[in-house]
């Protein structure tokens, strides 16, 4: 356990994956967290079970996540990093917008779902390319950070929820989707890809 730390001090793309990572789990976790409490605020007043159908409309964005891994590998999995962040922030200007109707809110799904597969296979792909002798340690600071970042998304949700409503919840969305866009500039971990285009 001690060897964590080291990694973590050692491998500037392990600190870059990471916190970008719980960044976009975190806009996804204040997403879902709230998403049941938004609709039965609707005037029709839809339940949990409704909130359930909106993660089988999420497939189409995990279908779609295969098409990440493959940018990944002819460009540069950095670049895909950024732009899963990108659509992670499109989502939120979606659910923001339209995210009154149901149509919104499925679009919304979808982005968001999309952006956070894609981020998060794009970034595995790089932690892969660090240690080969390192790799259960490396994924254990890579999902433990991610989760970290996934449960304070969802007390952060819940507390926007609880003064602001849905615009509060968007809000938190696109402030953590522009953090995780941030860091990828503003680490800037040397790696062999390169730095961003």
């Amino acid at each position: 356990m001690k060897s964590l730390w080291g990694l973590v001090r050692d491998q500037p793309v392990l600190r870059e994956t990471s916190l970008t990572a719980a960044l976009q789990f975190a806009a996804f976790s204040a997403f879902w967290t709230t998403l049941a409490f938004h609709l039965n605020s609707m005037p029709e007043h839809y339940g949990s079970d409704v909130a359930g159908l909106f993660g089988l409309i999420g497939i189409v964005g995990v279908a779609a996540a295969p098409l990440a891994g493959k940018l990944a590998d002819h460009r540069s999995p950095r670049l895909t990093v950024l732009l899963s962040s990108l659509v992670v922030l499109a989502a939120f200007m979606v659910l923001a917008m339209a995210g009154y109707s149901l149509a919104g809110v499925a679009a919304g799904v979808v982005l968001l779902d999309l952006g956070m597969q894609s981020g998060h296979v794009s970034n595995m792909t790089r932690n892969y390319s660090l240690k080969a002798e390192a790799m259960s340690r490396l994924n254990t600071v890579y999902m433990v950070t991610r989760f970290v970042g996934g449960a304070l998304g969802s007390a952060a949700g819940n507390y926007a929820w609880s003064f602001y409503q849905w615009p509060g919840v968007c809000a938190v969305g696109l402030l953590l989707a522009l953090l995780s866009i941030a860091a990828l500039f503003m680490l800037r971990a040397p790696s062999p890809e390169g730095v961003l285009p």
